[in-house]
């Protein structure tokens, strides 16, 4: 707790609403808690997943708490938009991938955790390895599994030590494990011996620091964290305890055809209820969805309300887009088509984007913000109105253009992902602040 700062009471500070539920989550050396690293788990989507976020946040808390180590994260490389920044993953033959969306994803077996995927297989050798960048060396890697009356009896290397650890129970159950190193290790490695292995995931840790683990299914919903089985996450919440939960949903419902604002507001309700039963009184942060555009035309109407025209903020000269060197005709809006003229511009090098078609934010993102806030207020969660910080409706063209969004106008590159974590810590700053003074 830090001591002497009154986080604001008022609704919102800027985009922030909420922030004195976060009073208890430390955001310098001061408060840390003893003997265990401050662990941030994230929640969320493709945004989550890709790391670029998450990851900033994490070097920019790092750099001010200390590295707490890598954190949580799904086992190998379950999908092909999940990434672990700062450790390579490899894995043998023999492994099937199961998530919590896609296909098979409402079957009930085998069962997944909070990191949203779990990697199965019976053939005896099957291996899964991590190698990590001397920035995430560690002191201790962790392991989940299901264990069951067929084992698994699984090898397991960390740094060089080796054992044989026997997973047989008389039922199944899951069952997270910490294997610690006496120096600071840069690998591990698990290779089946026996039985069936159902991984859900691994973690790395240091003693002391921050942690900030990205728990991300690239399409997903917050509905579909109601697929994950509650014994394996609370099997993984006891095994690493978070100081403060961030849910990042919101972008795939509202680009869903029909939203359906009742229904989210049921989904958010039971989700936190049970979150806040597996994991106890730890706060929680909702972050709204991001500004996105789309050309989808059947998206124009998925919610009531305006679906906002986003050509004119569109950047360009005049008429033209700057690019240096490059010949770029004109886009006719009178008549939507390229203009026969070519021009060679001087300038800023903004990426090209096509004027005078669709292109507009989907209703649905508005409705999916407001729901988010009110019921995060009801509960007493903290919520961060990242569209808003963002710029608002059709920032993301901007940011596409200035190269902190792909051309989807969804998804952040790395440079958009550091300046979200630069947004987000701000505010998260300027709420400590002591009353009077400047953040």
């Amino acid at each position: 707790m830090l001591a002497g700062l009154a986080l604001l009471a008022a609704p919102c500070l800027a985009a922030l609403c909420g922030a004195e539920t976060l009073a208890g989550v430390p955001l310098s050396t001061a408060g840390l808690p003893p003997g265990r690293p401050l662990h941030i788990l994230q929640i969320g989507d493709s945004h989550t997943a890709g790391d670029s976020i998450t990851g900033a946040l994490r070097d920019a808390l790092q750099a001010r708490l200390g590295n707490g180590g890598r954190g949580l994260m799904p086992a190998g490389r379950p999908h092909p938009g999940v990434r672990t920044r700062g450790v390579e993953t490899a894995m043998s033959g023999g492994w099937q991938s199961r998530g919590l969306f896609g296909s098979g994803a409402g079957e009930t077996w085998p069962p997944r955790g909070l990191t949203g995927y779990t990697l199965t297989s019976r053939t005896r050798g099957a291996s899964l390895s991590l190698s990590a960048d001397a920035r995430n060396e560690f002191t201790a890697f962790g392991l989940c599994v299901a264990a069951s009356p067929s084992g698994p009896r699984l090898s397991i290397s960390v740094g060089g030590s080796t054992q044989d650890v026997d997973f047989t129970a008389d039922t199944d159950t899951p069952k997270c494990q910490r294997f610690t190193s006496e120096t600071a290790a840069r690998s591990a490695r698990l290779e089946l011996l026996s039985g069936e292995a159902i991984v859900t995931g691994w973690w790395l840790e240091r003693s002391q620091g921050v942690i900030v683990s990205n728990l991300g299914v690239p399409g997903s919903q917050l509905q579909f964290l109601g697929r994950a089985d509650t014994a394996t996450m609370a099997a993984q919440l006891a095994a690493l305890p978070p100081d403060l939960i961030i849910l990042a949903f919101g972008t795939n419902e509202g680009f869903a055809p029909n939203f359906d604002a009742i229904r989210l507001e049921s989904q958010i309700r039971e989700q936190v209820a049970r979150l806040r039963a597996l994991a106890g009184p730890v706060p929680i942060l909702l972050l709204g969805p991001p500004d996105a555009a789309s050309r989808n035309g059947t998206l124009a109407s998925n919610a009531p309300g305006e679906a906002v025209d986003c050509n004119p903020a569109i950047m360009a000269g005049p008429g033209r887009l700057p690019v240096d060197g490059i010949d770029i005709p004109l886009w006719n809006d009178g008549i939507s088509v390229l203009a026969p003229d070519p021009v060679t511009l001087a300038g800023p090098a903004l990426r090209w984007v096509r004027r005078g078609g669709l292109l507009f934010t989907p209703p649905a993102l508005a409705q999916v913000a407001a729901v988010e806030r009110r019921v995060a207020a009801d509960l007493g969660l903290a919520f961060w109105d990242w569209r808003a910080r963002q710029g608002g409706a059709c920032a993301a063209v901007k940011w596409t253009q200035s190269y902190l969004m792909g051309p989807d106008f969804i998804h952040y590159s790395p440079a958009g992902g550091v300046e979200i974590a630069r947004l987000l810590l701000a505010d998260l700053d300027a709420a400590r602040a002591p009353a009077g003074t400047a953040p």
